[in-house]
Protein backbone atom coordinates (compact mmCIF):
# COMPACT_ATOMS: atom_id res chain seq x y z
CA UNK A 1 0.00 0.00 0.00
CA UNK A 2 1.56 3.31 -1.02
CA UNK A 3 2.06 6.03 1.80
CA UNK A 4 0.33 9.36 1.30
CA UNK A 5 2.52 11.94 1.55
CA UNK A 6 2.19 15.07 3.98
CA UNK A 7 2.75 18.33 2.33
CA UNK A 8 5.73 19.33 4.50
CA UNK A 9 5.13 22.61 6.72
CA UNK A 10 7.09 25.75 5.21
CA UNK A 11 9.93 27.07 7.96
CA UNK A 12 11.44 30.10 6.17
CA UNK A 13 13.62 32.96 7.63
CA UNK A 14 11.42 35.67 6.50
CA UNK A 15 12.26 39.23 5.61
CA UNK A 16 16.17 38.77 5.92
CA UNK A 17 16.83 40.95 2.79
CA UNK A 18 14.96 44.27 3.92
CA UNK A 19 14.38 43.49 8.07
CA UNK A 20 17.44 44.11 10.66
CA UNK A 21 19.58 40.90 11.36
CA UNK A 22 18.15 40.29 14.90
CA UNK A 23 14.84 39.80 13.16
CA UNK A 24 16.28 37.75 10.15
CA UNK A 25 18.04 35.36 12.45
CA UNK A 26 14.93 34.26 14.47
CA UNK A 27 13.29 31.28 12.66
CA UNK A 28 9.46 31.15 11.95
CA UNK A 29 7.15 29.00 11.00
CA UNK A 30 4.19 29.65 8.85
CA UNK A 31 2.80 26.49 8.09
CA UNK A 32 -1.02 27.94 6.69
CA UNK A 33 0.99 30.22 3.62
CA UNK A 34 2.88 28.70 0.87
CA UNK A 35 6.00 30.55 -0.43
CA UNK A 36 4.09 32.67 -3.20
CA UNK A 37 1.91 34.12 -0.11
CA UNK A 38 4.75 34.77 2.03
CA UNK A 39 6.52 36.29 -1.04
CA UNK A 40 3.57 38.72 -1.19
CA UNK A 41 3.75 39.80 1.83
CA UNK A 42 7.02 40.29 1.96
CA UNK A 43 6.75 42.27 -0.67
CA UNK A 44 3.81 44.41 0.28
CA UNK A 45 6.12 45.18 3.60
CA UNK A 46 8.61 46.66 1.63
CA UNK A 47 6.57 49.24 0.49
CA UNK A 48 5.73 51.06 3.99
CA UNK A 49 9.00 50.50 5.65
CA UNK A 50 13.00 48.91 5.63
CA UNK A 51 13.43 49.10 9.02
CA UNK A 52 13.56 46.08 11.51
CA UNK A 53 9.65 46.26 12.48
CA UNK A 54 6.44 48.16 12.18
CA UNK A 55 5.45 51.61 13.64
CA UNK A 56 1.22 52.39 14.36
CA UNK A 57 1.85 54.14 10.35
CA UNK A 58 3.07 51.23 9.23
CA UNK A 59 -0.03 49.43 10.38
CA UNK A 60 -2.30 52.01 9.00
CA UNK A 61 -0.57 51.87 5.35
CA UNK A 62 -0.62 48.26 4.99
CA UNK A 63 -4.13 47.93 6.31
CA UNK A 64 -6.07 50.99 4.77
CA UNK A 65 -9.32 49.13 4.43
CA UNK A 66 -9.05 48.68 8.62
CA UNK A 67 -9.77 52.01 9.32
CA UNK A 68 -9.27 52.42 13.21
CA UNK A 69 -9.36 49.15 13.90
CA UNK A 70 -5.34 49.46 12.33
CA UNK A 71 -5.07 51.49 15.39
CA UNK A 72 -6.99 48.20 17.91
CA UNK A 73 -5.19 45.90 16.29
CA UNK A 74 -1.41 47.03 16.72
CA UNK A 75 -2.36 48.61 20.29
CA UNK A 76 -3.50 44.76 21.04
CA UNK A 77 -0.77 42.64 19.37
CA UNK A 78 1.85 45.35 21.34
CA UNK A 79 0.18 44.78 24.32
CA UNK A 80 -0.28 40.72 24.65
CA UNK A 81 3.78 40.45 23.22
CA UNK A 82 4.51 43.01 26.43
CA UNK A 83 6.37 45.48 24.00
CA UNK A 84 8.05 48.27 25.49
CA UNK A 85 8.54 50.21 22.63
CA UNK A 86 6.63 51.82 19.32
CA UNK A 87 7.14 48.96 16.83
CA UNK A 88 5.87 45.58 16.39
CA UNK A 89 8.21 42.61 15.48
CA UNK A 90 7.50 41.66 11.48
CA UNK A 91 7.39 37.80 12.54
CA UNK A 92 4.41 38.86 14.92
CA UNK A 93 2.23 40.79 12.62
CA UNK A 94 2.66 37.94 9.56
CA UNK A 95 1.73 35.10 12.68
CA UNK A 96 -1.36 36.93 12.43
CA UNK A 97 -1.84 36.53 8.64
CA UNK A 98 -1.04 32.66 8.89
CA UNK A 99 -3.04 32.28 11.97
CA UNK A 100 -6.14 33.37 9.80
CA UNK A 101 -5.67 31.47 7.16
CA UNK A 102 -5.33 28.13 9.61
CA UNK A 103 -8.27 26.44 11.05
CA UNK A 104 -10.95 27.58 12.92
CA UNK A 105 -9.16 27.42 15.97
CA UNK A 106 -6.12 29.17 14.80
CA UNK A 107 -8.60 32.13 12.75
CA UNK A 108 -10.10 32.45 16.88
CA UNK A 109 -7.19 33.41 18.22
CA UNK A 110 -5.90 35.78 15.61
CA UNK A 111 -9.24 37.54 15.58
CA UNK A 112 -9.21 37.64 19.54
CA UNK A 113 -5.34 38.89 19.54
CA UNK A 114 -5.89 41.47 17.19
CA UNK A 115 -9.24 43.01 18.01
CA UNK A 116 -10.64 41.26 21.54
CA UNK A 117 -14.28 41.43 21.71
CA UNK A 118 -14.27 43.96 18.98
CA UNK A 119 -13.67 41.57 16.25
CA UNK A 120 -17.15 41.03 14.76
CA UNK A 121 -17.18 45.09 14.16
CA UNK A 122 -13.51 44.62 12.70
CA UNK A 123 -14.64 42.17 10.14
CA UNK A 124 -17.75 44.26 9.21
CA UNK A 125 -15.66 46.75 8.61
CA UNK A 126 -12.65 45.36 6.46
CA UNK A 127 -15.77 43.34 4.59
CA UNK A 128 -17.52 46.71 3.80
CA UNK A 129 -14.46 48.40 2.84
CA UNK A 130 -12.56 45.90 0.82
CA UNK A 131 -15.98 44.85 -1.32
CA UNK A 132 -16.57 48.40 -0.87
CA UNK A 133 -20.37 47.63 0.35
CA UNK A 134 -22.24 50.74 0.79
CA UNK A 135 -22.75 52.05 4.28
CA UNK A 136 -26.32 50.77 4.79
CA UNK A 137 -24.87 47.69 4.48
CA UNK A 138 -22.74 47.58 7.21
CA UNK A 139 -25.50 46.98 9.87
CA UNK A 140 -27.28 44.19 8.10
CA UNK A 141 -24.32 42.08 8.31
CA UNK A 142 -23.26 42.75 12.03
CA UNK A 143 -26.52 41.89 13.01
CA UNK A 144 -26.21 38.44 10.90
CA UNK A 145 -23.29 37.59 12.26
CA UNK A 146 -24.36 39.03 15.78
CA UNK A 147 -27.69 36.26 15.46
CA UNK A 148 -24.98 33.22 16.42
CA UNK A 149 -24.93 31.99 19.93
CA UNK A 150 -22.16 29.77 19.70
CA UNK A 151 -19.99 29.00 23.04
CA UNK A 152 -16.80 30.18 21.84
CA UNK A 153 -15.25 31.75 19.06
CA UNK A 154 -13.89 28.67 17.61
CA UNK A 155 -17.42 27.07 17.48
CA UNK A 156 -18.71 30.00 15.88
CA UNK A 157 -16.55 30.23 12.73
CA UNK A 158 -17.00 26.20 12.17
CA UNK A 159 -20.87 26.77 12.32
CA UNK A 160 -21.21 29.83 10.60
CA UNK A 161 -20.60 29.57 6.97
CA UNK A 162 -20.54 33.39 5.92
CA UNK A 163 -18.16 34.24 8.87
CA UNK A 164 -16.00 31.21 7.67
CA UNK A 165 -15.67 33.00 4.17
CA UNK A 166 -15.07 36.37 5.96
CA UNK A 167 -12.10 35.44 8.11
CA UNK A 168 -9.93 35.28 5.23
CA UNK A 169 -10.34 38.92 3.79
CA UNK A 170 -8.78 41.26 6.30
CA UNK A 171 -5.48 40.36 4.80
CA UNK A 172 -6.58 39.10 1.38
CA UNK A 173 -4.88 42.38 -0.41
CA UNK A 174 -1.21 41.46 1.57
CA UNK A 175 -2.04 37.64 0.18
CA UNK A 176 -2.31 38.88 -3.84
CA UNK A 177 -5.46 36.52 -3.60
CA UNK A 178 -7.98 37.98 -6.54
CA UNK A 179 -10.86 35.24 -5.61
CA UNK A 180 -13.73 36.92 -4.90
CA UNK A 181 -16.43 35.61 -2.77
CA UNK A 182 -19.55 37.79 -4.15
CA UNK A 183 -21.40 35.92 -6.81
CA UNK A 184 -21.10 37.31 -10.61
CA UNK A 185 -24.82 38.44 -11.70
CA UNK A 186 -26.00 38.14 -14.95
CA UNK A 187 -29.07 40.05 -14.90
CA UNK A 188 -30.39 42.93 -12.51
CA UNK A 189 -31.49 42.59 -9.52
CA UNK A 190 -33.64 44.72 -7.16
CA UNK A 191 -33.80 42.50 -4.39
CA UNK A 192 -30.55 40.43 -3.68
CA UNK A 193 -28.43 43.10 -1.84
CA UNK A 194 -24.57 42.69 -1.45
CA UNK A 195 -24.82 41.27 2.08
CA UNK A 196 -27.72 39.11 1.13
CA UNK A 197 -26.10 37.75 -2.21
CA UNK A 198 -23.05 36.95 0.53
CA UNK A 199 -25.36 35.23 3.32
CA UNK A 200 -26.85 33.02 0.71
CA UNK A 201 -23.74 32.47 -1.80
CA UNK A 202 -22.01 30.61 1.58
CA UNK A 203 -24.74 27.97 2.28
CA UNK A 204 -25.43 26.90 -1.41
CA UNK A 205 -22.75 24.31 -2.82
CA UNK A 206 -19.61 25.10 -3.41
CA UNK A 207 -20.28 24.49 -7.38
CA UNK A 208 -23.27 27.08 -7.70
CA UNK A 209 -21.87 29.93 -5.93
CA UNK A 210 -19.79 32.08 -8.56
CA UNK A 211 -22.28 33.00 -11.52
CA UNK A 212 -26.39 33.32 -11.55
CA UNK A 213 -28.67 33.84 -14.32
CA UNK A 214 -31.76 35.61 -13.71
CA UNK A 215 -34.46 33.41 -15.03
CA UNK A 216 -37.84 35.70 -14.22
CA UNK A 217 -38.26 39.02 -12.88
CA UNK A 218 -41.71 40.66 -12.22
CA UNK A 219 -40.51 43.94 -13.13
CA UNK A 220 -39.26 42.34 -16.74
CA UNK A 221 -41.50 39.75 -17.12
CA UNK A 222 -44.84 40.82 -15.90
CA UNK A 223 -46.96 38.84 -13.06
CA UNK A 224 -47.61 35.83 -14.76
CA UNK A 225 -46.77 32.56 -13.10
CA UNK A 226 -47.00 30.43 -16.21
CA UNK A 227 -44.34 32.83 -17.70
CA UNK A 228 -42.57 32.22 -14.71
CA UNK A 229 -42.96 28.73 -14.72
CA UNK A 230 -41.82 28.26 -18.43
CA UNK A 231 -38.57 30.00 -17.60
CA UNK A 232 -37.69 28.18 -14.50
CA UNK A 233 -39.02 24.53 -15.06
CA UNK A 234 -35.73 22.14 -16.03
CA UNK A 235 -33.64 24.81 -14.98
CA UNK A 236 -31.16 23.51 -12.24
CA UNK A 237 -30.44 24.94 -9.17
CA UNK A 238 -31.83 28.28 -8.23
CA UNK A 239 -33.30 30.90 -5.56
CA UNK A 240 -36.68 32.18 -5.23
CA UNK A 241 -36.92 36.16 -3.87
CA UNK A 242 -39.99 37.62 -2.94
CA UNK A 243 -41.28 40.79 -2.01
CA UNK A 244 -44.31 41.22 -0.31
CA UNK A 245 -46.68 44.08 -0.36
CA UNK A 246 -46.03 44.88 3.45
CA UNK A 247 -42.11 45.05 2.98
CA UNK A 248 -41.36 41.79 3.64
CA UNK A 249 -38.36 39.93 1.68
CA UNK A 250 -37.76 36.66 1.68
CA UNK A 251 -37.18 33.43 -0.68
CA UNK A 252 -35.89 29.81 -0.72
CA UNK A 253 -33.13 27.58 -2.33
CA UNK A 254 -34.46 24.93 -4.75
CA UNK A 255 -30.93 22.59 -4.46
CA UNK A 256 -32.23 20.83 -7.98
CA UNK A 257 -34.83 23.11 -9.42
CA UNK A 258 -38.23 22.87 -10.33
CA UNK A 259 -39.75 20.10 -12.55
CA UNK A 260 -43.47 20.51 -13.62
CA UNK A 261 -45.16 18.05 -12.62
CA UNK A 262 -47.04 16.15 -9.90
CA UNK A 263 -43.88 15.26 -8.00
CA UNK A 264 -41.07 16.98 -5.73
CA UNK A 265 -38.16 17.15 -6.89
CA UNK A 266 -34.68 18.49 -4.26
CA UNK A 267 -33.45 17.36 -1.06
CA UNK A 268 -32.26 18.91 2.32
CA UNK A 269 -29.54 21.10 0.56
CA UNK A 270 -32.09 23.47 -0.11
CA UNK A 271 -33.22 26.41 2.43
CA UNK A 272 -35.04 28.81 2.84
CA UNK A 273 -34.29 32.50 3.61
CA UNK A 274 -35.37 36.08 5.06
CA UNK A 275 -33.56 39.41 3.28
CA UNK A 276 -35.66 41.95 5.23
CA UNK A 277 -36.38 43.39 7.85
CA UNK A 278 -33.20 41.32 8.68
CA UNK A 279 -31.00 38.77 7.25
CA UNK A 280 -30.94 34.59 8.65
CA UNK A 281 -30.74 31.33 6.69
CA UNK A 282 -33.24 28.50 7.63
CA UNK A 283 -32.41 24.96 7.12
CA UNK A 284 -33.85 21.98 6.84
CA UNK A 285 -34.65 18.99 9.10
CA UNK A 286 -34.82 16.35 7.44
CA UNK A 287 -38.46 15.21 9.05
CA UNK A 288 -39.72 16.20 5.79
CA UNK A 289 -38.42 14.76 2.26
CA UNK A 290 -41.29 16.51 0.15
CA UNK A 291 -38.93 19.84 -1.24
CA UNK A 292 -39.30 21.52 -4.28
CA UNK A 293 -42.74 21.29 -6.12
CA UNK A 294 -44.20 23.02 -9.42
CA UNK A 295 -47.40 21.77 -10.73
CA UNK A 296 -50.04 24.18 -12.77
CA UNK A 297 -53.77 23.08 -14.30
CA UNK A 298 -54.61 20.26 -12.42
CA UNK A 299 -58.01 19.58 -10.71
CA UNK A 300 -56.74 17.97 -7.69
CA UNK A 301 -53.36 18.43 -7.36
CA UNK A 302 -51.96 21.79 -5.60
CA UNK A 303 -51.63 24.07 -8.63
CA UNK A 304 -48.73 26.46 -7.94
CA UNK A 305 -44.55 26.47 -7.05
CA UNK A 306 -43.37 25.62 -2.85
CA UNK A 307 -41.23 23.72 -0.73
CA UNK A 308 -42.15 21.60 1.89
CA UNK A 309 -45.66 21.22 1.92
CA UNK A 310 -48.33 19.03 1.39
CA UNK A 311 -52.17 18.67 0.36
CA UNK A 312 -52.97 21.59 2.68
CA UNK A 313 -52.18 24.85 3.20
CA UNK A 314 -49.08 24.22 5.84
CA UNK A 315 -46.48 25.21 3.73
CA UNK A 316 -43.52 27.11 4.78
CA UNK A 317 -43.55 29.02 1.12
CA UNK A 318 -46.09 28.19 -1.93
CA UNK A 319 -47.16 30.83 -4.41
CA UNK A 320 -50.44 30.20 -6.33
CA UNK A 321 -51.05 29.74 -9.50
CA UNK A 322 -53.09 32.71 -9.58
CA UNK A 323 -49.85 34.60 -9.05
CA UNK A 324 -50.14 37.96 -6.66
CA UNK A 325 -50.48 35.24 -3.19
CA UNK A 326 -48.81 33.10 -1.07
CA UNK A 327 -48.51 30.93 1.70
CA UNK A 328 -45.66 31.01 4.71
CA UNK A 329 -46.33 29.16 7.45
CA UNK A 330 -44.21 29.81 10.53
CA UNK A 331 -44.59 26.32 12.03
CA UNK A 332 -43.59 23.80 9.32
CA UNK A 333 -41.89 20.45 10.44
CA UNK A 334 -39.66 20.63 7.03
CA UNK A 335 -37.46 23.75 8.26
CA UNK A 336 -36.05 25.42 10.89
CA UNK A 337 -38.98 28.34 12.85
CA UNK A 338 -38.90 31.11 10.73
CA UNK A 339 -41.51 33.82 10.15
CA UNK A 340 -40.67 34.76 6.52
CA UNK A 341 -43.33 37.24 5.75
CA UNK A 342 -44.67 38.10 8.93
CA UNK A 343 -48.00 36.77 8.28
CA UNK A 344 -49.60 33.33 6.73
CA UNK A 345 -51.16 35.20 3.52
CA UNK A 346 -49.16 37.50 1.95
CA UNK A 347 -49.34 39.49 -1.07
CA UNK A 348 -46.55 39.51 -4.16
CA UNK A 349 -44.81 43.05 -4.73
CA UNK A 350 -42.05 41.95 -6.86
CA UNK A 351 -40.62 38.34 -7.67
CA UNK A 352 -37.31 37.08 -8.74
CA UNK A 353 -36.36 33.62 -9.57
CA UNK A 354 -32.31 32.95 -10.65
CA UNK A 355 -30.67 30.03 -11.58
CA UNK A 356 -27.38 29.81 -10.05
CA UNK A 357 -24.34 28.11 -11.05
CA UNK A 358 -24.21 26.02 -14.87
CA UNK A 359 -26.89 25.66 -16.74
CA UNK A 360 -28.34 22.45 -17.23
CA UNK A 361 -26.82 19.96 -19.84
CA UNK A 362 -28.72 19.73 -23.38
CA UNK A 363 -30.16 16.34 -23.33
CA UNK A 364 -29.74 14.49 -26.18
CA UNK A 365 -33.15 13.53 -28.21
CA UNK A 366 -33.77 10.72 -30.96
CA UNK A 367 -33.02 12.14 -33.69
CA UNK A 368 -35.84 13.42 -36.75
CA UNK A 369 -36.46 11.06 -39.56
CA UNK A 370 -35.18 13.86 -41.48
CA UNK A 371 -31.31 13.65 -40.25
CA UNK A 372 -31.62 9.88 -39.99
CA UNK A 373 -32.08 9.37 -43.96
CA UNK A 374 -31.01 12.72 -45.57
CA UNK A 375 -31.04 11.09 -48.59
CA UNK A 376 -34.58 10.42 -48.20
CA UNK A 377 -34.92 14.02 -47.67
CA UNK A 378 -32.77 15.18 -51.04
CA UNK A 379 -35.25 12.72 -53.53
CA UNK A 380 -38.94 13.93 -51.64
CA UNK A 381 -37.56 17.94 -52.22
CA UNK A 382 -36.57 16.92 -55.86
CA UNK A 383 -39.98 15.23 -56.09
CA UNK A 384 -41.75 18.32 -55.25
CA UNK A 385 -43.27 16.74 -51.74
CA UNK A 386 -43.41 19.44 -48.94
CA UNK A 387 -41.75 18.53 -45.82
CA UNK A 388 -44.54 18.77 -42.83
CA UNK A 389 -42.27 17.41 -40.58
CA UNK A 390 -39.81 19.83 -39.98
CA UNK A 391 -42.00 22.15 -38.11
CA UNK A 392 -41.77 19.53 -35.20
CA UNK A 393 -38.35 19.71 -34.30
CA UNK A 394 -37.03 20.42 -30.78
CA UNK A 395 -37.04 24.62 -30.28
CA UNK A 396 -34.13 26.30 -29.39
CA UNK A 397 -33.67 26.47 -25.15
CA UNK A 398 -35.69 29.21 -23.93
CA UNK A 399 -32.70 30.70 -22.11
CA UNK A 400 -28.73 30.75 -23.06
CA UNK A 401 -25.87 30.55 -20.43
CA UNK A 402 -25.37 34.78 -20.19
CA UNK A 403 -27.93 36.06 -21.69
CA UNK A 404 -29.20 39.19 -19.50
CA UNK A 405 -33.38 38.72 -20.28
Amino acid sequence: MLNTLKPAKVSILIFSQTMGAAESAVAEKFCNLNADQLEAVRGNIKKVTVQDGLSEHDFQKLLPHWGSFASVAFANLGRKKGLKKDRLPVSTFVAQVNLLEGIASDQAEALTNLFDAKWQEAIVACVCSLLQLPSAESAALLAFLQKDKSSNLTNMITSNRLLGELVHLPFKHLLSSKKSIMPKLSGNTTLLTPVAQLAIRSHIPVEFRDKWQLLFSSNQHGSSFSQMAQRVDGQGPCLLIIRSTKGHVFGLFASHGFVSGPTYTGDSLSFLFSLSPSIGIHEATGFCKKYCYLNQQQETLPNGMGIGGSSDDNWPLFLSEDYGSGIACANSSAFEKCDLAGEKHFEIHTLEVWRVGPPPAVKQTEKSILDKDPQAQALLELAGKKMHSTAYRDPAPLLSDGEDD
